[in-house]
């Protein structure tokens, strides 16, 4: 998840085989009726118009700044003491102290991030390369937020990276100061801590001591989620670039356990049961969605949404106790404790939403995960990248057509 605004642009190797609030225009003055224009010069009053609105865009962009500064330096201060309390892994693993399990973790690692570049053309070499003791915190917090009659993900807007539905703090007690700000507001909002994020390539991100907790097939995912972003990222495309990610780390972290350990080890064998498993509640959780989408879609009242929402979304609580038998990890047992909350259902949809499409690119490209990746940068300056990808499909099944295949 990218959490800063800048971004080097960075490209895959082919493989060899707050949103503003108003609209509003600044204009200069009108003449009253009957009285001549002071400026007679043939573009006087264009002029005067463009000195104007670039006097109030100045004006605009000083007031913004100013009303954000204070979180801008949050975010600097934190990320500057993640940079300088970074250490080489390659010094870490050299203490005599290291604990093995951590030091498994980083080695592990090191073999993720040599595939994910070597292998599947990933940027970010850079990346991961330095580890940061977090002392048991979560490095940072996220807030989202949305009408709760309805599902409309609350925009933030930052330079670079444009609009985006979330807002990410180094510290807890900011982050819930944010939602209980939005709450008050009469939205649903969320603050959640974050197990890594992005910065797109403008630093080096860390590995992180909270990482060395995670199952292999998990933190290999996570990390090639994390170089996803630092490889295609399509400005003001949040839902695009998670779901890439998603995909992309998915997809990968299988591809590497079938190389580290074997295409029939146990290892594999327990990540391709959890993917199948994350894939049962992904289209449980479609359905709920899918269901409150068109409750919202009627012509309610406000106060009678909520109602009937709380009722779906019991409904659907149920019948996850009755399916229990296809959750047998329990890893999603915490759904039974969720209160109805548009923003973090948003938040869900935002990691897995049409998944589908990167899985038949991929198909289409002969199951090699490079070269769909490759594909998938190419839509990432398109205004509408999906659509980008699905006429990349449609392009791709057409000619296959008129192949004979």
């Amino acid at each position: 998840m990218p959490l800063w605004s800048g971004r080097r642009r960075l490209r895959p190797r082919l493989p060899p085989e707050a949103q503003p609030d108003s609209d509003a225009i600044l204009l200069p003055p009108v003449p009253a009726r009957g009285q001549p224009p002071k400026e007679t010069r043939p573009h006087a009053g264009i002029l005067r118009r463009r000195g104007w609105s670039a006097a109030g865009v100045c004006l605009i962009a000083v007031i913004v700044w100013s009303s954000q500064l204070g979180y801008y330096l949050h975010l600097a201060t934190g990320q500057i003491g993640l940079i300088l309390g970074c250490e080489p892994v390659s010094k870490i693993l050299a203490k005599p102290s290291l604990e093995v399990g951590t030091r498994e973790r980083l080695l592990f690692a090191g073999a993720v991030l040599a595939f994910a570049h070597e292998e599947l053309g990933l940027a970010g070499s850079a990346n991961y390369t330095c580890y940061y003791d977090t002392d048991g915190q979560p490095v940072s917090w996220n807030v989202s937020a949305s009408p709760p009659h309805r599902f409309a993900p609350y925009q933030w807007w930052f330079p670079i990276v444009g609009s985006v539905p979330y807002k990410g703090f180094f510290e807890r007690e900011r982050a819930e100061r944010e939602r209980d700000r939005l709450t008050a507001e009469g939205y649903d909002a969320i603050a959640r801590s974050v197990s890594a994020y992005s910065t797109l390539g403008f630093f080096s991100d860390p590995l992180l001591s909270t990482m060395m907790r995670y199952r292999e097939g998990d933190l290999a995912d996570l990390l090639l989620h994390e170089l996803t972003h630092a490889t295609v990222y399509a400005t003001g495309q949040t839902e695009f670039n998670e779901s890439l990610a998603t995909f992309v780390g998915k997809t990968g972290s299988l591809l590497f356990l079938e190389r580290h350990y074997g295409a029939g080890s146990e290892e594999v064998v327990t990540a391709r049961r959890q993917r199948e498993e994350g894939e049962r509640f992904a289209t449980l959780m479609h359905a709920v969605i899918s269901a409150l989408d068109s409750l919202y879609a009627l012509e309610l009242s406000r106060e009678e949404v909520l109602r009937r929402r709380q009722a779906v979304f019991d409904g659907f609580k149920e019948r996850y106790r009755g399916m229990k038998e296809l959750f047998p990890s329990s890893r999603y047992d915490g759904f039974l404790t969720w209160e109805v909350n548009n923003a973090r259902l948003l938040s869900y949809r935002r990691y897995h939403r049409n998944l589908s499409i990167f899985s038949e690119i991929y198909h289409q490209c002969g199951d090699n995960l490079p070269t769909a990746v490759f594909m998938f940068a190419s839509c990432e300056d398109a205004a509408d990248p999906w659509e980008c990808l699905a006429e990349s499909v449609e392009s791709t099944q057409e000619s296959g057509s008129r192949s004979g295949f």
